[in-house]
């Protein structure tokens, strides 16, 4: 066998060699049907913190049978949210692996820095975080846990059901009142004082009108759903800061109402300033906290004019033009 025959021979079992490798490193990976939290059962579970990539934060502690929002003064949350997000959570397991190369990780939005959800769960006293990215289909979802390369699809929940909005956990109604019980409405703001009020038969009327005009029932049907139902965006604290802007409210309203077992009571709302959201802090007599409410509902009472529950009187004149 001559010099030549022999670096052929090698080489061509460098390239058996290299075939061989390929091979094994593209053949698919067998992935096993195991549960991701084994140890999760509801009553296991004593805080979670929900983020994403750009810094909003959701989180959650369990205090005694109560869930509560600890960085919003223990404002209590939804129980039964709690409960089917950790349900989904304990049913997800490893059976459709779909990478195990790192460099596909932020092309999937699971990276450290660049996810679409980051969950972080404490269980039994320990800590464990499993990070979620990009749906490569409706109800799938890719995901990975903490210091782990592989990443897996699962359909047992999907980005909206680990939401980082608080509206999404708790119950957002600061007050509902049904609009037949009022018996009297107050409002104040920069551009006056203005009084509403229902007769015997339910007819209402209001004040200041302008000469020539004449109150509007289905303006005041609109504003009226406004004024008697509110809900907020999310809850802040118990504690009053001079930055909320109570002291010289941009608005205040005061309403008379009668219960369904005909205990008649009354409420206060002010409306103070706005975060740098554009949402504007209130607070309700018949809460503890303070909370933020949009700015839409908000200037309903804000920005109220005597055009917006009132319209111009018809006259011969007007009906003959």
């Amino acid at each position: 066998m001559n010099k030549l025959q022999k670096y052929l021979i090698a080489i061509l079992g460098l390239q058996f060699i290299l075939i061989l490798v390929v091979f094994l490193l593209q053949r698919p990976v067998a992935a096993s049907n195991n549960l991701i939290f084994p140890d999760l059962k509801v009553e296991s579970v004593t805080a979670i913190n929900i983020s994403d990539s750009v810094g909003n934060l959701v989180s959650f502690e369990k205090q005694g049978a109560q869930w509560v929002l600890p960085l919003r003064d223990d404002f209590p949350v939804n129980a039964e949210t709690i409960q089917q997000l950790l349900e989904k959570l304990a049913t997800i397991r490893d059976n459709r692996l779909v990478t195990r190369s790192e460099a596909s990780h932020d092309r999937l939005s699971i990276s450290n820095e660049n996810f679409e959800r980051k969950v972080e769960i404490t269980i039994n006293g320990n800590k464990e975080i499993i990070y979620f990215g990009s749906s490569p289909a409706t109800s799938n979802i890719h995901f990975r846990l903490n210091t782990k390369p592989e990443v897996y699809l699962t359909n047992a929940l999907t980005s909206a059901q680990i939401s980082t909005s608080i509206s999404s956990w708790v119950n957002t109604v600061i007050y509902q009142i049904s609009g037949s019980g009022v018996n009297k409405i107050e409002i104040s703001n920069n551009s006056g004082d203005f009084i509403f009020t229902p007769d015997a038969e339910s007819v209402w009327s209001g004040q200041p009108l302008e000469e020539g005009y004449q109150f509007d029932q289905s303006k005041w049907s609109s504003l009226l759903s406004g004024f008697t139902t509110l809900r907020f965006v999310e809850p802040v604290s118990k504690s009053e800061k001079a930055e909320y802007g109570f002291d010289t409210p941009q608005a205040v309203m005061e309403i008379e109402y009668s219960t369904e077992t005909d205990e008649t009571k009354s409420g206060k709302l002010v409306i103070g300033n706005q975060d740098e959201n554009g949402n504007y802090y209130v607070k309700w007599t018949e809460s503890e906290y303070i909370s933020v409410i949009s700015s839409y509902n908000a200037e309903r009472f804000v920005n109220l004019t005597v055009d917006d529950f009132s319209s111009p009187i018809a006259t011969e004149e007007s009906d003959n033009g």
